[in-house]
């Protein structure tokens, strides 16, 4: 789900501040930016109980959320608008432009075995949650 943020803006620039539980629909507890080349994919990776508010800071990049029913894909291209990725979905993204840069604010500490890195794994997960949708 997208989510639009409020950015202000006047002649030397913009600012656009992210809260907690305001903005953000968590209390976060771990930020973290990530940088690709022009045309690389990263994530490849869902989580068993970290929520991620993703918000992309400087250039474009395509994020493809699969919770297991459908893919939903959106292009994240302005630090105005952060894009709500939940536990249990399987979350790519394609940097569309040089210099583009993700930040990711989560709900959770690092946890490596919250971590699922394979696609297998996680439709096994899903279909395990006894039929229940998660998005």
């Amino acid at each position: 789900m997208l989510i639009d943020l409020t950015y202000h803006t006047d002649q030397t620039g913009g600012l656009c501040a992210i809260e907690g539980g305001i903005d953000a629909p968590f209390d976060i507890l771990r930020v973290f930016t990530v940088s690709a080349s022009k045309g690389s994919i990263r994530g490849e990776h869902a989580h068993k109980k970290c929520s991620q508010f993703m918000v992309c800071v400087s250039g474009a990049i395509e994020v493809t959320c699969d919770n297991g029913i459908e893919e939903t894909t959106y292009q994240l291209d302005s630090p105005s608008a952060g894009l709500n990725v939940k536990p249990g979905v399987w979350a790519k993204e394609k940097y569309l432009t040089e210099n583009a840069v993700l930040m990711v604010l989560c709900d959770r500490h690092y946890e490596k075995e919250d971590y699922i890195h394979s696609y297998s794994e996680f439709k096994t997960y899903i279909k395990n949650k006894n039929g229940e949708r998660i998005e």
